[in-house]
């Protein structure tokens, strides 16, 4: 239980889409050092809760059309029912809440948001995005070395 999972969200194929996958891609050197487990995802779906349900944290990676290219943002997740529970839309908070239902618990989570400049049909990342991966490696090491909750976030009373 003491393991991070960080998730790659995106498509590749899709130019700066597809930078949660190349965090996942330059992880895979480390990942084993770090103690994590790396995952791709085309979207976020019920099914990923498998992949993390036990551990520590939870890292989910994805661009954002919102800001300046290549700027990077982290913000913690809690579990939360508001918010798009459709495939494609699914919100990362709405995936912990269904986890919550279905185990009791989840870990601390995470969003990590790249803000994209180019989202047409290339398999590159934009010079400011491919930059940014590395910001991104240096936010997922000081999440893994910062002390974590012992029980994880809980779902809102209301």
């Amino acid at each position: 239980m003491n393991k991070t999972v960080v998730i790659g969200i995106g498509n590749p194929l899709r130019g700066d889409d597809g930078v949660g996958w190349a965090v996942v891609e330059a992880l895979a050197e480390v990942a084993e050092a770090w103690g994590l487990t790396a995952v791709y995802a085309h979207q976020l779906l019920p099914e990923l809760i498998d992949e993390f349900r036990c551990a520590r944290r939870v890292v989910f990676v994805d661009a954002s059309v919102s800001g300046e290219a290549g700027a990077v943002t982290v913000t913690a997740v809690p579990p939360t029912t508001d918010g798009p529970a459709a495939s494609h839309q699914m919100h990362p908070g709405v995936l912990l809440a269904l986890g919550m239902k279905l185990y009791g618990r989840m870990p601390s989570a995470y969003l990590i948001t790249v803000t994209g400049h180019d989202f047409g049909y290339t398999e590159t990342l934009s010079a400011p995005v491919e930059q940014a991966v590395t910001a991104v490696l240096h936010q997922i090491q000081q999440l893994i070395q910062a002390p974590t909750p012992v029980s994880g976030p809980t779902l809102p009373t209301k």
